[in-house]
């Protein structure tokens, strides 16, 4: 079998690319997939969501403050929109978020229960990961200054959220999330849009991979 970095590995060297590349102030990264924004149903994370907080977590050890936040604590309302584009209540993100962490300061983080939040001190060295899914939608890709596109088949995607969320495969939610997710994709394919793709069919070995590499 052909050796694979772990996965602390790939994720620090991304957390040294990035920090390479902007090698000062507040940065705000955008870490998109196809998952649902849902907590699973004893809280467990997403793939997509525990990808950020890996990162987040690599960015701490490099020696620089970082944090994770969902996405889908900024729900625009419950269920399914229409459109994709309206997933997120966006000025309250950037309200509660953005604007603060701008600023250098304290900011309050959902930790995923409503009632818990964490505090964040960004100082003026500092980088916010920011998860969810249609990240390269709408207004939300001038937000980032970095973004990744998680890559899992859609089959073992589903798969896994029918065992993370109360939802059965088959079940009306997963059915509806999967029909916006293809809306999505007509629309922007994120793997294009994305600054950096990572496999993540083996989460425990996800790989770099190059979209345009000929």
């Amino acid at each position: 079998m052909r050796w694979q970095p772990d996965r602390s590995s790939t994720v620090a060297e991304y957390a040294r690319e990035v920090l390479e590349v902007f090698p000062q102030g507040r940065l705000v990264l955008g870490i998109d997939g196809v998952e649902t924004p849902w907590p699973g149903e004893h809280g467990e994370a997403s793939g997509r969501e525990a990808f950020a907080r890996d990162l987040a977590g690599a960015f701490v050890d490099a020696g620089t403050a970082a944090a994770a936040v969902r996405l889908g604590d900024f729900l625009a309302a419950d269920g399914l929109p229409a459109d994709p584009e309206r997933l997120y209540d966006v000025a309250a993100f950037r309200e509660r978020v953005l604007k603060p962490y701008r600023r250098g300061d304290d900011l309050e983080i959902p930790s995923g229960d409503a009632e818990s939040e964490t505090t964040f001190s960004p100082g003026e060295r500092a980088v916010l990961v920011v998860s969810g899914p249609f990240l390269h939608l709408g207004e939300l890709p001038a937000l980032w200054h970095r973004s990744a596109w998680l890559q899992i088949p859609r089959a073992e995607a589903w798969r896994r959220e029918g065992l993370r969320t109360r939802y059965a495969e088959d079940s009306p939610e997963l059915v509806g999330w999967s029909g916006l997710v293809d809306d999505a994709f007509v629309r922007v394919d994120a793997r294009k849009r994305a600054t950096a793709t990572f496999d993540l069919t083996d989460p425990e070995h996800p790989r770099r991979r190059f979209e345009d590499a000929c």
